[in-house]
């Protein structure tokens, strides 16, 4: 019964509608354009923020980080950026229960291999045994890391990317024991990963961590990349909670402080978060949250488009509702009516903004997937639009329907029905629909107004950010960058390497300097601790610490600083 009625009332909404082609035409057109917004911001907030890890359980999924409180920088992956060093991870890992797994890994990094006597520079992670165990993705050819891959001085190994292996490799299903050179040293390739494996950003093969970056003594203070210390996830084992775990972790990082005052002594807190959030950052999904509520308000705008629509419409309608209203339509009916007509020019609109969003997406990967090396998104983040994003799409489409025709119902049957059929509907609901529409207008110029405050201050903010001033002139400085494999050259060798390149640009008339650095434009962020001659140290805290860049000579003159 109810369902009959309701299709009846669909069946009158479209022929009313159909009858008022430009109205229709105007009020789908712009509710699609909010909805497509809306649904192609939440397609974004949904890849980045909601749907996660494809993994097995990518809930249990964590990383863990050991915490100066008293710091004041809070608000990176790791509460202050102070990540564990290689014996913390392993003192925690021997201690802890609330993991099954626990591995450490430096992610962002470049590994060279050779093979055939060919060199090629990849985006590589340096990783521990249990790293993909974590996951619960193992190679589809060859076998995993195991505890003795990972001791300094073990025969080195590494696990090819699935495109990589196609690539480079041609597929050889026989690709297993092949000998390769990684970072100048000898290496077997002992596996492939399955398609699209990229864990956990943009890393196209793996070699274990301490292979390459040895475990340093505690108090032992180095400067340079040696002093690598990895981010550390684990993998919490079912039924123990993020509470728990930071609980078990605060505990632990005390102990540690405890027993190693001169290393430890202020980590005396932990921080235990979900992996995806601590990846992505919490800044960047604040930023997709704050995009989504800015496509929200341009939704509610065009919604209040298309109110201010329907008023005129319902005073054109006035005697129809009337004598409706006279043959003994009751208001209820008539308001469900007239929503019913809301919401089928919200269905109308809906369906077409879920089209406009596909396109949107579509253009959205396919510039994201064009964006150089090192500017991508983690290969996990896919924007797809699924059945969350529909059950989004459709509840802003109820909330469309209400917003855009619950209030114009109302106002439309308000009156009496003679004081209706005077004069086509003037009278006392007239003038109410006046003030209405004078409200809504008012509203809608200060939702516009909001809107476009916010997007001129982020424009201007990004534009401040394209014209940073570096100090000198870009476009008169050329860079090039390149690293020579360890065991090709001894250190004499890559210093005098490096000298007589130097020599030799500056001897060369087309540049009027050269110089030598192992960081450029503030793009590859150095820091660490040091010490100044003459100072007493009585903990690692004590030690003053800074972001710092190795030059050469001239360096300064040649960028004309």
């Amino acid at each position: 019964m109810i369902l009959d009625s309701f299709l009846q009332d669909v069946r009158v909404g479209l022929r009313v509608l159909f009858k008022d082609k430009t109205f229709c035409f105007l009020a789908v057109l712009v509710l699609a354009l909010g909805i497509g917004g809306a649904t192609t911001q939440f397609t974004v907030v949904n890849a980045v923020v909601l749907r996660g890890f494809s993994f097995p359980h990518p809930e249990q999924l964590v990383t863990i980080g050991l915490i100066d409180p008293k710091a004041s920088d809070q608000n990176n992956n790791f509460g202050n950026g102070l990540i564990p060093t290689a014996q913390d991870y392993e003192d925690l890992k021997a201690a802890q229960k609330s993991c099954s797994l626990m591995a450490g890994y430096l992610s962002g990094s470049t590994i060279n291999v050779t093979y055939k006597d060919k060199p090629q520079r990849y985006n590589g992670g340096y990783v521990t045994e249990d790293f993909f165990k974590i996951t619960g993705v193992s190679p589809i050819i060859g076998r995993d890391f195991t505890a003795a891959d990972n001791k300094p001085g073990a025969e080195r190994v590494i696990i090819l990317g699935h495109e990589i292996w196609k690539r480079d490799f041609n597929g050889d299903p026989n690709v297993v024991g092949r000998n390769v050179r990684v970072n100048g040293k000898a290496a077997t390739i002992i596996g492939v990963m399955p398609p699209n494996f990229k864990f956990p950003g943009f890393e196209e093969l793996w070699t274990p961590l301490y292979n390459q970056f040895p475990p340093i003594p505690r108090g032992q203070l180095v400067i340079g990349p040696n002093n690598a210390a990895p981010a550390v996830m684990g993998r919490l084992k079912p039924g123990v909670t993020l509470d728990q775990a930071n609980a078990e972790f605060i505990g632990l990082a005390r102990r540690l402080a405890r027993d190693n005052p001169k290393t430890n002594q202020n980590f005396t807190s932990a921080t235990v978060q979900p992996l995806a959030k601590s990846i992505i950052g919490v800044q960047f999904q604040q930023t997709v949250w704050a995009m989504l509520a800015a496509v929200i308000l341009v939704l509610l705008i065009a919604c209040v488009n298309v109110m201010n629509m329907q008023f005129g419409r319902a005073a054109l309608r006035a005697k129809e509702l009337a004598i409706r209203g006279a043959l003994g339509a009751t208001r209820w009916r008539l308001v469900r009516q007239m929503l019913t007509e809301s919401l089928v020019v919200a269905v109308l609109g809906a369906v077409v903004g879920v089209l406009l969003a596909y396109w949107s997406v579509d253009l959205l990967t396919r510039a994201m997937d064009a964006l150089p090396s090192g500017f991508n998104l983690p290969y996990w983040i896919r924007f797809t639009i699924d059945a969350r994003v529909l059950a989004f799409t459709v509840g802003i489409t109820l909330v469309a329907t209400i917003v855009s025709g619950l209030v114009p119902a109302i106002v439309s049957v308000h009156g009496n029905a003679a004081e209706m059929m005077k004069e086509g509907g003037r009278g006392n609901s007239s003038r109410l629909v006046n003030i209405i529409t004078r409200l809504l207008v008012i509203a809608q110029i200060a939702l516009t107004a909001a809107l476009l405050i916010a997007t001129t201050l982020e424009i201007r903010s990004i534009r401040n950010q394209l014209k940073l001033d570096y100090g000198y002139d870009e476009n008169a400085i050329y860079s090039a960058r390149m690293a020579l494999m360890e065991g090709a050259y001894t250190e004499d060798g890559r210093r005098d390497f490096f000298k007589r390149a130097v020599r030799e640009l500056r001897a060369n008339p087309q540049f009027d300097s050269a110089a030598l650095t192992d960081r450029f434009r503030m793009t590859f962020a150095g820091g660490g601790q040091y010490e100044v001659d003459g100072q007493n140290y009585l903990t690692d805290r004590d030690r003053p610490r800074g972001n710092f860049e190795s030059v050469s000579d001239l360096y300064f003159s040649t960028l004309g600083l």
